[in-house]
């Protein structure tokens, strides 16, 4: 049911171009013919798409976000206020207005979210002019190393004239799993991946007056390495080479079936787009599937890549590829 193997060929594509970056692609994002792309110690790239005759990428920005001494792995972008956030491994969550990446008029406009030590990925909490993100922050406790725990603190990007600043609001829930994968916010509820310490599993909360509570827990048998919701379901990213687990949701968010597809492959990076569910799975390449984010995905392509830590749509019918040796283009 919606397979695709190791052993099978790859179907229905084309590489149509590559363009080395030096360091890895390790995330990208895209705002309209704007492609950004983490950079690893090279900071970001930046490039507006072409699509006339032929597929091109032109270089627009390259370069630090923060300092020097950064190694950028993680986008999420505010589509409302054009601000992107830029996570530099084991350290802090940069927030940059675009628009100071081609303007020096607009220098100012960033800020670091330095309020907790060793942050981890995030997602867009409120799409505003003034946005708010959710981060997982790990903590090990100074006086018995073994104590560790993950807790998920909000912050408030201020989008002033010329200036950015932030306001590290709150942690709204404390002591999870250290080893918290991934997470969330959709419909007003947040989805985290592996949160418990005892199992893995995916728990979704949901906000009532200021406070978070647990709505319910998905148990696993294998450790989730991603996960990203939609209005009737929700995909996770399993480890092991256990595949993709989706669970479809009723209207009113409770969980009504369930069923993996990519059996046999670790999944590291999830997107949909026009209809397309492509799954990142490092050295797997890249597989595609028809899918309207509330039935079975149907496979549309397997896609041998480099190691590929991120991919999303472009164009209805291309899919741009972040690997371990820069971005590979594909039509499928």
């Amino acid at each position: 049911m919606g397979c695709l193997k190791q052993s099978e060929p790859v179907v229905s594509e084309k590489m149509i171009y590559i363009y080395p970056t030096l360091d890895s692609a390790y995330d990208l994002a895209l705002q309209n013919d704007t492609l950004y792309v983490a950079n690893g110690e090279l900071g970001i790239k930046s490039f507006k798409v072409k699509s006339n005759e032929k597929l091109l990428l032109d270089p627009l920005y390259e370069g630090s976000v923060f300092s020097q001494e950064e190694n950028i792995i993680n986008l999420e972008l505010s589509e409302v206020s054009g601000i992107l956030f830029t996570l530099d491994k084991f350290n802090y969550t940069t927030a940059i207005h675009i628009k100071s990446l081609f303007d020096d008029a607009f220098g100012g406009m960033i800020t670091q979210s330095n309020c907790y030590n060793y942050q981890s990925k995030s997602t867009i909490l409120l799409d505003d002019l003034s946005p708010q993100i959710l981060t997982l922050n790990r903590k090990i406790d100074q006086f018995d190393d073994l104590n560790r725990s993950t807790s998920i603190g909000k912050t408030i990007v201020s989008n002033e004239t010329f200036y950015l600043d932030r306001d590290c609001a709150e942690e709204i829930i404390a002591d999870l799993n250290y080893g918290l994968t991934d997470l969330d916010f959709y419909n007003d509820r947040l989805y985290l991946s592996n949160p418990n310490k005892d199992l893995p599993s995916i728990q979704v909360y949901s906000e009532n007056q200021g406070v978070y509570g647990l709505v319910f827990e998905d148990t696993l048998s294998v450790i989730p390495n991603t996960i990203t919701a939609y209005e009737k379901s929700y995909v996770v990213g399993l480890g092991s080479q256990a595949g993709c687990y989706i669970a479809l949701l009723d209207m009113n968010g409770n969980k009504v079936s369930k069923f993996t597809i990519a059996n046999g492959f670790t999944i590291r990076h999830i997107h949909h787009g026009s209809n397309l569910l492509v799954l990142s799975t490092g050295y797997g390449g890249v597989l595609v599937y028809d899918w309207d984010s509330e039935s079975i995905p149907s496979p549309r392509a397997m896609i041998s890549t480099g190691y590929a830590y991120s991919a999303l749509v472009y164009d209805n019918d291309k899919i741009i590829v972040g690997t371990k040796n820069g971005i590979e283009i594909y039509e499928i």
